[in-house]
């Protein structure tokens, strides 16, 4: 049988492919709103600059607390 250590690191390691996961999506998310907003600049409409910078904003706010919390996990073990 095998120890609950093994289940607890099992877990763990799924959860951080999980967060993988999640981050590419986050990156791909940032580098389409980017792409987006540089086109729109060439085109002469600043209408998408804004929310490109609030979408990047969240993206980075996000990032840094899914940071911390693998950092919080990573110090528990």
């Amino acid at each position: 049988m095998k120890s609950p250590a093994y289940f607890r690191k099992r877990q763990r390691s799924a959860v951080f492919v999980g967060l993988l996961l999640f981050e590419l999506v986050l990156i791909l998310l940032q580098l389409w709103m980017f792409v987006s907003a540089l086109e729109g600049i060439e085109a002469g409409k600043t209408t998408m600059v804004l929310p490109g910078a609030v979408v990047s904003l969240l993206c980075l706010g996000l990032n840094t607390w899914m940071l911390i919390g693998v950092e919080k996990t990573d110090h528990e073990r």
